[in-house]
């Protein structure tokens, strides 16, 4: 399994326009891995968990496309997670000499709601999926999950990805996660962990993970035999007001045998 980390920001990106916080000063004076682009991540190059409004700068940047996408997984509503105009720019005029693959999106009703009717011209096929529901998109086999994410959209969604060999938790958007999803994920082993990190060492929240809460999770996990010494654990979707610089955050998650994400980093697994 191929991962590229497309955007590992949160809503505000980092630099944010309109911030002049250290984070963000030290951003645009340094830029490399501190630019943080909105949170997007790229399975292989079939399947997208999220299509928020950095997508096509963050593919051009990149050198990526996108004619292969086959699979798109939405985590919930919230506009830097999903922005229909990336979806409405898949018709057929703007785009005369590609054919594209048929899109099947599996997303809840906050999703569906938010994106309207225009399947036909985006050519894309509908699978309606709710938390503890599970998804079969070849050769993935893909279980929702319950976040602890703002309780207003109320089927905001974490994931299980498991494509017969390597077997990743997408944990993004969510708090610490509610009682009956840790026994829902019991028995369950992962090869590697994917989460939030959004709070960082400055804030505490319900609808996101501080760092500490980052900890208490993977402790949790590795409780439950959900992780292992030998499960990879990655580190994303970073708020620049909660943050230090890139390269002070990567330290301090080096010390926990974690990876901070950066936008284009690639890894397997």
């Amino acid at each position: 399994m191929k991962i590229t980390f497309l955007g590992t920001a949160a809503a505000e990106g980092i630099p944010f326009p309109f911030c002049n916080c250290t984070t963000c000063k030290h951003a645009r004076t340094h830029k490399g891995r501190n630019i943080r682009k909105r949170q997007t991540l790229l399975i292989n190059d079939d399947l997208l968990i999220d299509i928020g409004p950095d997508l096509f700068s963050s593919c051009a940047h990149l050198g990526i496309s996108l004619a292969g996408l086959r699979y798109l997984l939405v985590t919930h509503s919230h506009g830097d997670h999903f922005h229909a105009l990336n979806l409405e720019l898949r018709a057929k005029m703007f785009r005369l000499e590609t054919e594209l693959p048929e899109l099947t999106m599996a997303t809840g009703p906050s999703v569906w709601t938010t994106w309207g009717t225009g399947d036909k011209p985006a050519e894309l096929r509908r699978m309606p999926l709710l938390a503890g529901q599970q998804a079969e998109l070849s050769p993935y086999s893909v279980r929702a999950i319950e976040a602890s994410h703002m309780p207003s959209i109320g089927d905001a969604m974490n994931f299980i990805i498991d494509d017969g060999r390597t077997k990743l938790l997408f944990a993004s958007d969510t708090g610490k996660y509610k009682e009956q999803v840790w026994e829902q994920l019991a028995g369950t082993r992962f090869d590697a962990v994917i989460m939030e990190a959004t709070l960082g060492n400055r804030q505490q929240g319900r609808g996101h993970l501080s760092f500490d809460d980052f900890q208490f999770m993977l402790e949790q996990m590795s409780l439950i035999g959900a992780v292992t010494p030998r499960t990879r654990i990655f580190a994303t979707h970073f708020s620049h007001q909660c943050v230090d610089p890139h390269e002070e955050i990567e330290a301090y998650f080096q010390q926990a045998g974690v990876v901070c994400a950066y936008d284009g980093l690639i890894i397997e697994l």
